[in-house]
């Protein structure tokens, strides 16, 4: 009869050990439920941003050369830092950045050559 108590004793704790894993379990995937969904919308922000900026270089990079060196400096406009900058005669910097940051977001140089002084 005291096997018997004892048996009956041993199987509460063990549901009861069960259940608080099973607790555990539970807590530890919603937490990582929760961190998945704010890192998803972290990279659909990022995206967004680095599309936006790539269309706005997308737009500098078809500047004629008169053109770039009128945009020479920097220019705010519709939240975006555009810098140009004349590395060269026939080269420019061009880097894309959100006005709240002093980073670029985007850069690259444009090769535009003076045709000026070419002959027909």
């Amino acid at each position: 009869m005291r096997a018997d108590r004892r048996r009956s004793g041993s199987a509460i704790i063990e549901a009861l050990i069960a259940t608080v894993m099973l607790a555990t379990a539970g807590v530890a995937l919603i937490t990582l439920l929760g961190q998945t969904e704010h890192s998803m919308r972290s990279v659909r922000t990022s995206e967004r941003i680095t599309r936006e900026a790539s269309d706005r270089l997308e737009r500098l990079v078809l500047l004629s050369r008169s053109d770039l060196v009128a945009r020479e400096g920097r220019t705010s406009f519709a939240g975006w830092t555009l810098v140009v900058t004349a590395v060269g005669s026939s080269l420019f910097d061009v880097s894309v950045a959100p006005t709240d940051t002093s980073a670029p977001l985007l850069v690259t140089t444009i090769y535009r050559p003076d045709t000026t002084d070419d002959e027909p």
